[in-house]
């Protein structure tokens, strides 16, 4: 019952902070990983592992309460964030800030990290580490800057939804990546033909989901119309979730690839998409389970990782952010934006996101990326989540003074 409590009082904790962020205008995980950090290796409340090196029974409790909060978090983003036919008629102007807004970051990423690889790696090929920091590298927040650009007025423009469009896609190029990423880390293997095979299988994967949304999906959406029985609807989509994340898990593959698709392709059913459904889902998600995994990275910060990385932290922080900036602005002026909206482009792609976190949380839980990494990865997410508002405002602003004036 210790356990209970504990997870009782950690889910009041996390939401009173979470509060007090989102009322400073930033988003409420910051508040969700300090306080983990706080409880965790600051205070000393949370003991993360006994003197054998098991978990305690609160962290092992935390742990798969943030696993199964991966699962619903990258299930909620494609069940609620990707709209296909929405973005359908102007993917084709945002598809250049988006491939290089996602390419640029991650070459930074993986060459910062290759760069530094004899001090921050301790396996004898450093190559997997260097992709996984890369490939989180590469994955924008679609919230921060979002946010930024609504209070400025700036969404309802063109180069806005262009954003909004550019950042849709490049999660979903990240999770496609991520997809072979993670077979090129499990196998060991970089070859051609090792990567061939890991991206047919994601595609046969998502045209396996793409299919049965077509046909059994939508059968078994007008079944469950006729059950009688509380919550079929909502229990029956949770179970096909959690079956869909062990069979790519089983793939080789990522169970969030599975989350992630499933979500996709049951969001395009109408009997599915409702407004009960959407805010059940949210509910469960943001409510209860996708907190603790953004606490349970809080708990696993360390302090002293900072100061052994200090130097690579701050490459990675700097190639990341002139990376992505130059990424969105090539991207913009291909796309024919003038300057201004080019460099607005750029910056709105910095901030790193969700996925930046579950990929670091991946790759340590894999054994491939060491807490050193990790904390420099999300030192990175902080940096670029404080500072995109302020050049965004900034930009933006300057400009508008030039045109009034």
């Amino acid at each position: 019952m210790d356990v209970i409590f504990t997870i009782g009082i950690i889910l009041i904790l996390i939401k009173l902070i979470g509060e007090a962020f989102e009322r400073i205008s930033l988003p409420s995980i910051f508040g969700e990983i300090i306080l983990g950090v706080i409880l965790g290796p600051g205070l000393g409340l949370i003991i993360i592992s006994t003197g054998d090196g098991n978990l305690t029974h609160s962290a092992a409790a935390i742990k798969l309460l943030g696993e199964i909060g991966i699962i619903f978090l990258l299930f909620s983003i494609g069940f609620e964030k990707i709209e296909l036919e929405r973005f359908s008629g102007s993917i084709i102007r945002a598809l250049p800030a988006a491939i290089l807004g996602t390419s640029f970051p991650f070459l930074g990423g993986f060459l910062a990290a290759m760069i530094f690889s004899s001090t921050i790696f301790h396996q004898s090929s450093p190559i997997n580490g260097a992709l996984l920091v890369g490939l989180a590298m590469s994955t924008t927040s679609i919230g921060v800057s979002l946010r930024s650009l609504i209070d400025m007025r700036y969404l309802a423009t063109v180069i806005g939804s262009t954003i909004l469009i550019a950042i849709v896609i490049d999660d979903f190029m990240g999770m496609v990546i991520l997809s072979i990423v993670m077979g090129i880390v499990q196998t060991g293997n970089i070859s051609f033909p090792t990567i061939s095979i890991i991206f047919l299988e994601t595609v046969g994967f998502g045209l396996l989901i793409f299919l049965a949304s077509k046909y059994v999906f939508l059968w078994l959406s007008r079944l469950i119309d006729r059950m009688i029985v509380e919550e079929a609807s909502f229990a029956i989509i949770i179970g096909i979730l959690f079956m869909f994340a062990y069979l790519t898990e089983r793939m080789g593959l990522s169970a969030i690839i599975g989350a992630f698709l499933f979500g996709i392709s049951i969001s395009i059913i109408p009997r599915f998409k409702t407004e009960t459904i959407s805010y059940r889902i949210s509910g469960i998600s943001n409510g209860f389970f996708v907190p603790f995994f953004f606490f349970n990275i809080g708990l696993l910060f360390d302090f002293k990782s900072i100061g052994n990385v200090g130097l690579f932290g701050g490459v990675l922080v700097l190639l990341t952010i002139a990376s992505q900036i130059m990424g969105g602005f090539i991207g913009g002026k291909i796309s024919r934006f003038n300057l201004r909206d080019s460099l607005v482009m750029g910056i709105a792609l910095i901030p790193r996101n969700e996925l930046t976190l579950v990929i670091a949380s991946v790759g340590l839980n894999l054994g491939v990326l060491t807490k050193d990494v990790f904390s420099a990865i999300i030192l990175v997410v902080i940096v670029s989540v404080l500072i995109t508002p302020l050049m965004l405002r900034f930009v933006i602003r300057n400009e508008d003074k030039i045109n009034t004036s």
